[in-house]
């Protein structure tokens, strides 16, 4: 018999309270709180006094399919069990009281399913918006049909999307509409480590190699996984993995580490052998008995690390990690918290978990209880942001991911030093402060977007919000620029505009500002990766959208 803890028992009653009222309930639980073993028993709670309920459990990975089968069983051994998974069951079975499928199978019976009352949905941010045509939305859309009643319970640890924002509320896309309209109940990181359910982690930022990052192309706000391959796979990348493990890293027995692609995690599993570090490899293009022995090797450390491909992030379970090495740098939280989770399940033989960050993921995701989730999008004059502030500095001693209020860090003991402001004792010192003409810096651009804005005066213009880093600096700097393009707007400003866009985009200037809008792509493709900006007064403002070496302008435009 399976104890519940009080807040996985807590977590039922939220289920419970919802389902009269709402038809789609979500639930956040952290990597590591049992999430499956809440369904089960919620499950086997609802079919001892509902004994005609037809209940569905949908996963998308094999791994998370035999995980809710076996939580299940564990809770209820005699639990009336259907598998709808080709890839784990030859024989699909949808007539039982409980169904625990993949949406791939199960998309391709979705009229010869019988109507289920509730369908619990696990890794529920996979769930794409309503408005998103998707297996999921097909199916969905058919069991409504079946049965309008149906309810819709989602369960993650991460209930965000790349590129989306949150899978609930408003917080999305403009555009978009999610399933679920709020969330239900949450128990985070922070939650079960104060109660001992999860262990304490560790970070420490190994290299920056942000910089490196900026000439990786992007697909759908991701990295693109060839043109990240081909970065990480350098010498330079692959030596600091192994250099990391040996310097920081030695008393750790059970360290998984992620890779791009299969060619990059073979690169990494060759140079920690070339060492004399026994290392395995696990990817998706390998046998499924093969994959599990080298897991079974690992769990008994026969194997010290393990090479993964995204397929250790989700529905994979093993207490003894100790110590996890990014070399997957990501732009998405979720996938960023779902690398760190892998190491929070405590264990008799480790204190903590460590985690070597060779992608620069932890400065740029922040604390993985809460990490920063970017919904800021620009559709038209419809501007949404809400961005959880990044709370970790990293320690110029020892590297120590730390967070931001810290004085003293707690692994090297080094001080931070406290900022002292000299007085100002005479009238050439106030000239030096308020007159002088600051030096431009060099801004390394992260992110640009184009909004539609009105100033208070009632003038149309383009706003371009950017935001970037400085050389050696982790903090994120916020720089507004207008370009004003409509024939009403003031002459030199309108003048000014034009010669800029040209200047960097070399294409003729928009005439309005509808159509700066529809050509943006023209002007975020050209634009270079580093600005000039300078300091004035609490703003700063661009002095220059070109690096010193690309300075040499054309005198006339031909407009």
């Amino acid at each position: 018999m399976i104890i519940l803890r009080p807040y996985q028992e807590a977590a039922i009653d939220a289920i419970m309270a919802a389902m009269p009222s709402d038809d789609a309930i979500l639930v956040q639980a952290a990597t590591g709180a049992g999430k499956t073993i809440v369904f089960c028993s919620l499950i086997k709670r609802l079919l001892a006094e509902w004994p005609g309920l037809r209940i569905g459990v949908l996963a998308h990975r094999r791994e998370l399919i035999t995980q809710a089968r076996d939580k299940m069983l564990s809770v209820w051994p005699d639990a009336p069990i259907g598998i709808a998974c080709a890839s784990v069951e030859t024989h699909i079975e949808t007539d039982l009281p409980v169904t625990i499928g993949s949406i791939q199978t199960l998309i391709n019976r979705v009229n010869v399913t019988s109507p289920f009352d509730l369908i619990i949905v696990d890794e529920a941010h996979k769930i794409p918006p309503i408005n998103v045509k998707s297996q999921y939305s097909k199916w969905l859309d058919v069991m409504r049909k079946y049965n309008p009643a149906v309810r819709v319970l989602g369960f993650t640890a991460t209930p965000f999307r790349l590129n989306h924002g949150y899978i609930y509320g408003d917080d999305c896309r403009p555009g978009m509409e999610n399933i679920f309209k709020k969330l239900h109940f949450r128990i985070g990181i922070r939650d079960l480590q104060h109660e001992g359910y999860l262990c304490g982690f560790r970070a420490k930022s190994i290299v920056d190699i942000s910089h490196d990052l900026r000439g990786v192309k992007k697909s759908a706000g991701e990295y693109n996984l060839a043109a990240l391959s081909d970065e990480m796979g350098k010498d330079v990348h692959i030596g600091s993995a192994v250099k990391a493990l040996e310097d920081y890293a030695q008393d750790r027995k059970h360290v998984v580490v992620f890779g791009v692609t299969i060619r990059h995690a073979e690169l990494l599993q060759e140079a920690f052998q070339s060492v004399g570090i026994s290392a395995g490899i696990v990817h998706s293009n390998m046998p499924l008995e093969r994959r599990d022995a080298t897991l079974r090797a690992f769990e008994t450390g026969g194997i010290r690390v393990i090479v993964n491909v995204m397929v250790l992030s989700e529905g994979w379970d093993s207490p003894a990690v100790d110590c996890i090495i990014m070399c997957r740098p990501t732009l998405s939280p979720g996938l960023y918290c779902q690398m760190t989770g892998r190491g929070l399940r405590p264990h008799a033989d480790k204190d903590d978990v460590l985690i070597l960050d060779l992608a620069s993921n932890c400065m740029t995701h922040g604390d993985p209880d809460k990490p920063k989730v970017k919904t800021r999008f620009f559709t038209g004059s419809s501007e949404t942001e809400k961005e959880n502030d990044i709370r970790a500095k990293e320690c110029p001693n020892c590297s120590e991911l730390v967070p931001v209020a810290t004085v003293q860090c707690p692994e090297c003991e080094y001080t931070w030093p406290t900022l002292e402001l000299a007085p100002i004792n005479d009238r050439q010192n106030l000239k030096d402060v308020h007159f002088g003409k600051p030096e431009p810096e060099i801004l390394y651009l992260t992110d640009t977007y184009f909004v539609d804005f009105t100033s208070r005066k009632g003038n149309r213009m383009v706003k371009v919000a950017l935001s970037g880093t400085f050389e050696g600096s982790t903090v994120t700097q916020f720089v507004n620029h207008f370009f004003m393009f409509d024939e009403d707007a003031h002459e030199y400003a309108r003048k000014r505009s034009r010669v800029d866009w040209y200047k960097i985009a070399q294409t003729k200037p928009p005439e309005s500002t509808d159509e700066a809008l529809e050509r943006y792509e023209e002007f975020l493709d050209a634009l270079n990766q580093t600005i000039e900006i300078t300091a004035d007064g609490k703003w700063w403002k661009i002095s220059s959208w070109m690096p010193k070496t690309q300075k040499e302008y054309a005198d006339a435009v031909p407009f």
